[in-house]
């Protein structure tokens, strides 16, 4: 109750002096893993909820619409020759009414691969000409195959072939910045701008009266909670006081879900993401192949899909059957005999009497916390290994998983652009998106092979030995496919899912149709 009184002062506060017939048509939302760190567009790729967000004030080259096609938008036009594309840019402007320009697209784009940025996932850009060299310092920023031919022409050069580039651009790794090289974000080029923000607390966003599509943005305006007991949350939903609960801002318990199911308002949306238990193999104690595969050989992946993850489908391979087929049936069951003779012959390989404890850090989210007990009791009861639980608030976790700072931890991981190679391409190298630490030759030689074939199944055929790979080392536990589960305000309409599950909010409505 003293949760639900706050919200209703944070509610009176973001509203301001709206008239409460103007209240009708704002969306309420919440983010339930916290507030956000910054508006920048290099620093919201590594959160669904701050995707989101930078859909709904910036605008890219492309946007995804209610089939998850790509669609011009920033740019009116585009030329396809091999690996090169000629984008005209429509008119558009910030929100100071200054136009938006193609030089802001390379300059935004330049910014993200210097090597001297803090961008989040520069390596999503490295499909362009000279981009991962230019990353390194081997190269100029010059060299990149991107350049701006006059104020509302931009030409990018890619390479290798990309049957996903379109949908990439949609990404807000390819938005533009009205300054670059300023961290702190003022000006928007999207649908809304933001009115006011209270930090930790809610934000509230109202229509861009300079966006080029104005007269399609539909809602008043939209507010942003940071609620993060997600009980709290869900008694708001119920309440009236918020129009979406469920995937991806506010995730749904189990007990939730059926609850819904029940007064048929549990909505459903299958997107192309994994679940991953990562295991940091820098770590003695993972980083014998064999250890890790007694880990993944001891759990039971049905049992977490029907009683953790609802809703969800038990993956039996690295990448969900949507993103690459299977090609040799199940592989990776349940089978504790052999779990334990692996774990055995893992303890010969490090020279050691058995493992010592280790650490599973968790976040907030719904069914996390679930989760990781599922992990202590059945490692324990299956291989007697001990397990220590640490709760982490999700930023933090998010954070330490790209610095390699933890022992086991788990994600959801998905490709912004439809594209096994995106997903696979992360543990190519050390970086921040390769949270296992895990670098392997052979591996890196049939990912270099699958980038370069043009031919679809050969394509294809590259790329499942390449995840044959992955069960060979097991960097990573595979644990479930994903199914959003969530309710909405059973007016809303026009919104948006991406391929990494992502919502775009920007053409929504609570109104009936006019």
């Amino acid at each position: 109750m003293i949760k639900i009184a706050k919200f209703l002062i944070l509610f009176v506060f973001i509203a301001g002096c709206q008239k409460e017939e103007d209240m009708k048509n704002v969306l309420r939302i919440d983010f339930q893993e916290g507030d956000l760190t910054s508006l920048h567009p290099h620093d919201l790729m590594i959160y669904l909820r701050g995707i989101s967000i930078a859909k709904i004030l910036f605008e890219g080259l492309t946007r995804i619409d209610e089939k998850g096609e790509a669609q011009l938008s920033g740019a009116s036009s585009v030329n396809i020759s091999d690996l090169q594309y000629t984008f005209k840019l429509r008119e558009n402007h910030w929100s100071d009414g200054t136009p938006v320009t193609a030089y802001q697209y390379e300059a935004a784009w330049k910014e993200a691969l210097s090597p001297h940025s803090s961008c989040s996932r520069p390596d999503l850009l490295y499909l362009i000409k000279n981009a991962q060299a230019v990353k390194k310092g081997e190269m100029p920023l010059d060299a990149l195959g991107v350049k701006a031919l006059d104020a509302s022409t931009l030409f990018v050069e890619l390479s290798r072939p990309s049957p996903g580039f379109l949908h990439l651009l949609a990404q807000p790794i390819c938005m533009p910045l009205q300054n670059p090289k300023e961290k702190k974000i003022t000006g928007f080029n999207g649908p809304f701008l933001v009115a006011n923000w209270e930090r930790q607390s809610a934000m509230r966003l109202k229509p861009n009266p300079h966006f080029w599509n104005r007269r399609a943005v539909l809602l008043d305006g939209i507010d942003v909670f940071m609620v993060e007991n997600h009980e709290t949350a869900f008694a708001l939903y119920e309440r009236k006081l918020l129009d979406w609960v469920g995937v991806p801002s506010c995730p749904l318990s189990k007990e939730q879900a059926e609850h819904l199911k029940k007064e048929k308002k549990l909505l459903s949306k299958p997107i192309d993401r994994a679940f991953w238990v990562f295991l940091n193999t820098q770590n003695k104690a993972l980083s014998s192949p064999s250890i890790r595969k007694a880990l993944s050989l001891s759990i039971n992946r049905e049992e977490i899909a029907n009683h953790i993850f609802s809703g969800s489908t038990p993956l039996e391979k690295p990448l969900p059957h949507s993103l690459l087929p299977v090609e040799h049936g199940v592989q990776l069951k349940e089978d504790l005999a052999e779990a334990k003779r692996l774990l055995e012959e893992g303890l010969n390989e490090l020279g050691l009497a058995k493992l010592p404890p280790i650490i599973i850090t968790y976040s907030q989210q719904a069914n996390r916390k679930q989760l990781a007990e599922y992990l202590k009791e059945t490692w324990k009861q299956n291989l007697n290994i001990h397990v220590q639980l640490e709760a982490q608030e999700w930023n933090t976790l998010r954070t330490n998983l790209a610095k390699g700072q933890f022992v086991i931890s788990g994600a959801y991981e998905a490709s912004f652009y439809h594209d096994p190679l995106e997903l696979m391409e992360r543990m190519i190298s050390l970086n921040s998106a390769n949270f296992p630490q895990w670098v392997f030759p052979l591996y890196q030689e049939k990912i270099a092979l699958a980038s370069r074939e043009t031919d679809e199944k050969r394509r294809i055929d590259r790329l499942s030995e390449a995840e044959e790979i992955l069960i060979d080392q097991m960097p990573f536990i595979p644990i479930c496919s994903d199914i959003f589960l969530f309710a909405h305000h059973p007016k809303l309409r026009g919104y948006a899912f991406d391929s990494v599950g992502a919502i775009d909010y920007s053409y929504a409505t609570l109104q009936d149709e006019i």
